[in-house]
């Protein structure tokens, strides 16, 4: 049965119904519908399956679909004469693509450097939107329609524009402009709603990643990256992070399945370390010690930031979880680096310097990179771990637990000496007062678990100043939780000469200054500095405040050390 609908440059497409040998495309003939579908790998004109085409011409009058989970990158141009489907499958267009109708649905993703064909977008998953990759300095497209908020449009190349202005046409569609001006598509519709109603541009955002570095630092280094020289798997073999561009293909893993998906992003941020942090807040990254999982897993030393994810049975853990002083340590050798990270069409599991790891997940922070030409982002949603995440999360401290003790374990079994020494520990929390009046007060007596402070007349409140300690410096780095927390403050009282009074306000105010959250007892954390107003009618005579102070630091000792410690100044 002849295919001569579909025709393409230097490639040879099977004239068959079905197709036994799965490494090649399958190109298939529904008559009830009068379509062709294309699918699986497309087999080069050398004979191998390299999902390479050099141009694609769909010169027939019946749609095509091009649909599956792979890849399909054109060199040459795109054009087609009828309607175009691209269900699930990643279409890479390098140069033009024109002519007729390209519905995107299924999740699936057209890259094209310009287009001046109509798009639709159609159906999608919840999980996967639909997207269009423009370059914005190109030919743009003259309608888009039936955008909704689980699809995305993205404009790459720009280097004026840093938002979008949405304007509505006389036809009740919208036009999309840059901030500089420029046309970006000249027809945007909306989808319907579940009440009949069309989405508008209120129900969608815009992102933008800068072109240019500034010089500053993120202020808090919540990433998960790699550093330059980590070898990510691609089909071609490892290559250095930092020489992967848009458009390269990778390696993911789908149920263990090895699987080509294309870089659609790749961003880049340098990083100077703030001393006089903990190790992860600092931002020193995390050195992962050749062999320190398997053997060969990494198979070389593997750097990382501290919330960069491992794999494991299923499950991201990010590596300051795993941290044992050995195997796995903060190189406080680097203080100054720069990190980089890709992006998979959805987030995936991808394999670095041998170990598996993840892909790029646009959680909102894409602002804090910069790469080789600005995007513009036009979505409905930022993406969430809970929703878009490859494998759910936060792992559960017990798994992360028992990871920490094996990979310790082997660490010992091999040898491995300390890296870096230990902190110090000491039971003193240095508890004090500070005055309304900014005088220092320190504890007149100790009376069990009882602190006594003499308060002088007239204070109006006090500061509660105590050395902090995170949970996770305690047990170990698999206690997720981060906090800041001085001392737990059970009862409070305040004895003047007439009268003995108890005060409530830092178990009953929400928002109070220095306080952690509230607790199921009636006890409450400090976070190092906590303000504690005292009753108005104290009068003109010495009063005793008394504190019972339950725990100093989360495990009852504080660190010694001075970089750990986070007293906030009065």
């Amino acid at each position: 049965m002849a295919t001569s609908a579909l025709t393409a440059a230097s490639v040879t497409w099977k004239d068959v119904i079905a197709n036994s040998d799965a490494s090649k495309a399958m190109v298939t003939l529904d008559s009830s519908r009068n379509a062709i579908t294309v699918s699986g790998a497309v087999q080069g004109a050398g004979g191998a399956s390299d999902n390479f085409i050099n141009g694609l011409a769909i010169a027939g009058r019946h749609p095509v679909t091009l649909s599956g989970s792979g890849t399909v990158t054109v060199t040459g141009a795109i054009t087609a004469k009828s309607n175009t489907i691209i269900d699930g499958i990643t279409v890479t267009g390098n140069t033009s693509i024109s002519g007729g109708t390209i519905t995107i649905q299924g999740g699936g993703t057209l890259i094209a450097r310009s287009v001046t064909s109509n798009i639709v977008f159609g159906s999608t998953t919840s999980t996967v939107p639909n997207t269009l990759q423009l370059d914005s300095t190109s030919v743009t497209p003259t309608s888009v329609t039936n955008l909704s908020p689980d699809d995305e449009i993205d404009f790459v190349g720009n280097t004026s524009d840093t938002s979008v202005i949405w304007t509505k046409n006389s036809n009740d569609s919208y036009s999309l402009k840059g901030s500089a001006g420029d046309m970006l598509i000249s027809s945007v519709s909306f989808a319907k709603k579940a009440d009949g109603t069309s989405y508008t541009p209120d129900d969608f955002r815009s992102t933008t990643t800068i072109v240019a570095y500034n010089g500053s630092t993120p202020t808090n280094i919540t990433f998960g990256c790699f550093l330059a020289g980590s070898m990510i798997e691609t089909p071609e073999g490892d290559v250095p992070v930092e020489s992967l561009k848009r458009g390269d293909q990778i390696m993911t893993y789908v149920e263990e399945s090895p699987v080509n998906r294309p870089v659609i992003w790749a961003g880049r941020q340098h990083v100077t370390v703030r001393n006089g942090l903990p190790d992860d807040e600092a931002g020193y990254p995390v050195r992962i010690i050749k062999d320190a999982i398997a053997d060969g897993v990494p198979y070389k030393d593997m750097l990382i930031t501290g919330d960069h994810c491992l794999f494991f049975d299923g499950a991201f853990i990010p590596v300051r979880m795993l941290v044992n002083g050995r195997s796995i340590f903060f190189d406080r050798r680097l203080s100054s680096y720069t990190y980089y990270h890709v992006e998979t069409p959805q987030h995936a599991v991808i394999r670095a310097d041998g170990a598996l790891t993840e892909s790029y997940l646009d959680t909102g922070n894409r602002n804090k990179f910069i790469q080789d030409s600005k995007v513009i982002k036009i979505h409905g949603h930022v993406k969430s771990e809970k929703k878009d995440a490859k494998a759910p999360g936060p792992v559960a401290s017990a798994t992360a637990e028992s990871l920490f003790v094996t990979l310790q374990a082997r660490a010992l079994a091999r040898g491995v000496p300390f890296t870096v020494s230990d902190v110090a520990l000491r039971d003193d929390p240095d508890l004090r007062l500070v005055t309304s009046k900014g005088q220092v007060i320190r504890t007149m007596r100790v009376k069990g678990d009882k602190y006594l402070f003499m308060i002088p007349p007239g204070v109006k409140s006090v500061r509660i100043l105590s050395r902090t300690r995170r949970p996770c410096d305690g047990p170990g780095p698999f206690v997720n939780d981060h906090r800041h927390l001085g001392v737990l403050v059970g009862s409070i009282s305040l004895q003047s000469v007439k009268k003995n009074i108890e005060i409530t306000s830092h178990l009953t105010t929400v928002d109070a200054d220095g306080w952690s959250v509230q607790e199921n007892l009636p006890c409450r954390w400090t976070t190092g500095s906590a303000i504690l107003p005292l009753p108005l009618h104290v009068g003109d005579q010495c009063s005793i405040l008394t504190l019972q102070i339950l725990a100093c630091g989360p495990s009852g000792s504080m660190p010694e050390q001075a970089g750990v410690l986070s007293v906030r100044s009065v």
